[in-house]
């Protein structure tokens, strides 16, 4: 590989690496020191592989750099490592079909001859890198924008099927490519298939991000409107609970004129021990008629949703407790529903993985000129895997209940607030502060 496709390849792995940052959390402090480092092992792989290897290894081996690449680099799970490695080889790959079957066409030779032409490979394989870097800019512009990307690459299920798929049409052009070393074949009909069987993987791809990315979408439409159900429910519930305080109030009331009409005649008479027992009876049929309607917040919507949660532990046994500050103009009550419903689930389930008298739910606020913040603390069995700085569900269906925290995150982050989560294994303490500016409002 001379002084060209040197310069391509490098040209390549930075724009891919940057790609990446945007998608995933740094792993490092010195992210463009770590990078330049990547960038020479994936070089020190790709270079030598070419030059001694046969290409079906050397193909493997730069996807395997890449993947070391993204590991030294980025948080990222299993799926997402294969994703990174495999996107990256079958982008180049691909596109190198595509041009060397086009120089085959018009030069009429055969992709064997073209191959082993300097010239003409330098200058192919600077064209693939171009053709790579302006299909992944289009992919990013019109088929697959990063907010949807990013999506696609946090749901497990969707992204190994992109994989899978990657992968799989990698294998099968690899093996149209071995088509050259065998001279019974029409070396122009085979520029042909390869020409074609390139452009309709990359066509492919796009239709592949485009469904995968709908199904995610679908997915966290359908979280989103489960939760807009569950809330709708808690509010129905609250407002019941509220007709049933104003109800009772509304008969101790009526009683009450006629009772304190009766104290007072009583101690106008100066019968004073009456009076007493009769407040006395007052008080009780007070504590014994009228239902306690609890507070545990400023905002209606919040109240409600907390209302509910705490009936929730109260059926669980797990001791809650909540005053919360939260002003009506500083978030959309959609955001108030995603943000503060995943949170409690989620200190509930905890909570069920305990037994005994400990388990608890603990949600405080406080405030400045600036930022209003809130901490919910909750027990938890100290287990916990961290992926990306997020825990990572225990649950089988990682795609769904995964997306959780992520929707909160996102929330909290739209409005130019910060999450902090900060878990004590050693305490079995869960606790996560939402610092949110008063200045969203």
């Amino acid at each position: 590989m001379q002084l060209l496709g040197f310069v391509s390849l490098i040209i390549y792995d930075i724009f891919i690496l940057y790609y990446f940052r945007m998608m995933f959390p740094e792993k490092r402090s010195h992210w463009f020191y770590y990078a330049g480092a990547a960038v020479v092992i994936n070089m020190g792989v790709t270079i030598p592989s070419y030059l001694f290897l046969d290409h079906r290894f050397a193909v493997f081996l730069m996807m395997g750099s890449m993947m070391l690449a993204f590991q030294l680099l980025f948080h990222g799970n299993r799926i997402q490592i294969l994703y990174a490695g495999s996107i990256y080889i079958f982008s180049l790959y691909s596109s190198k079909g595509i041009i060397f079957s086009i120089y085959s066409m018009v030069l009429h030779s055969s992709i064997k001859d073209v191959l082993q032409h300097e010239l003409y490979y330098e200058t192919i394989f600077a064209l693939a890198v171009l053709l790579s870097i302006l299909t992944s800019l289009f992919i990013r512009k019109v088929v697959l924008p990063d907010e949807k990307a990013r999506h696609l690459l946090h749901n497990r299920g969707q992204l190994r099927f992109v994989v899978i798929y990657l992968i799989f049409e990698l294998v099968f052009l690899m093996l149209i490519n071995d088509g050259r070393y065998h001279d019974e074949i029409s070396q122009s009909w085979l520029s042909s298939l390869y020409l074609g069987a390139c452009v309709i993987g990359k066509l492919w791809l796009m239709f592949v991000f485009n469904h995968t990315s709908k199904a995610t979408e679908s997915l966290e439409y359908e979280l989103h409107t489960r939760k807009l159900q569950e809330q709708l429910s808690r509010q129905m519930r609250h407002y019941q609970s509220y007709q049933k305080y104003t109800e009772s109030f509304r008969v101790f009331r009526h009683d009450y004129v006629k009772l304190m009409t009766s104290v007072k005649i009583l101690m106008r008479n100066q019968d004073f021990e009456k009076a007493a027992r009769m407040l006395d009876e007052i008080h009780d049929t007070m504590q014994r008629d009228v239902l306690v309607h609890k507070t545990y917040s400023d905002n209606i919507i919040l109240d409600a949703i907390l209302q509910d949660e705490a009936n929730s532990c109260e059926e669980k046994g797990i001791r809650f407790s909540a005053v919360t500050h939260l002003p009506e103009n500083i978030m959309k009550e959609l955001d108030i529903v995603r943000v503060f419903s995943n949170i409690i689930d989620n200190a509930i389930d905890a909570c069920n993985k305990l037994s005994g008298p400990d388990r608890y739910i603990e949600i405080t606020s406080d405030a400045n000129e600036d930022w209003i913040t809130i901490e919910v603390s909750n027990s938890f069995n100290g287990d916990l895997n961290m992926v990306n700085d997020m825990p990572e569900t225990t649950k089988e269906d990682k795609d769904f209940h995964g997306l959780g925290l992520r929707i909160v995150t996102e929330t909290i982050e739209g409005l130019g607030g910060l999450v902090f989560i900060e878990p004590d294994q050693i305490k079995k303490i869960f606790r996560i502060r939402l610092c949110i500016p008063k200045a969203s409002s």
